[in-house]
């Protein structure tokens, strides 16, 4: 009886494909639980936001309609620029304004859209 020893050379055709299909399985399932941890982060980030402005609403520094506006914005460069527009209206303080922008900030990662 001879002992052969397994490399990758001496696989046969029919395990090569098996070994390249799990490793394909292995990749997307690593994107796709990629994918799902940045989407928790947003989605934190975003809510994190919202209660940093309902909790500006609720000081009585904000607006309820300058609130509403904030958080209908589409894209993170709208609402820094309503945030903007609101510290040049003296809606809000530049220091609440910066507090604004940086928790909207800290949920874009690689600079994606962030929906408030």
């Amino acid at each position: 009886m001879s002992t052969q020893t397994l490399t990758l050379a001496s696989l046969d055709n029919e395990v090569l494909p098996i070994l390249f299909i799990a490793l394909l399985g292995a990749i997307i399932l690593t994107a796709i639980v990629f994918s799902n941890i940045r989407r928790a982060l947003e989605t934190r980030a975003k809510e994190t936001t919202r209660r940093e402005i309902a909790a500006y609403v609720a000081e009585g520094s904000i607006s309820p309609d300058d609130a509403r506006k904030l958080l209908a914005t589409g894209s993170g460069e709208e609402l820094e620029k309503k945030i903007g527009d609101a510290v040049a209206w003296g809606s809000i303080s530049a220091k609440k304004a910066e507090g604004l922008l940086r928790a909207a900030r800290d949920g874009r990662a690689d600079d994606a859209p962030a929906n408030v």
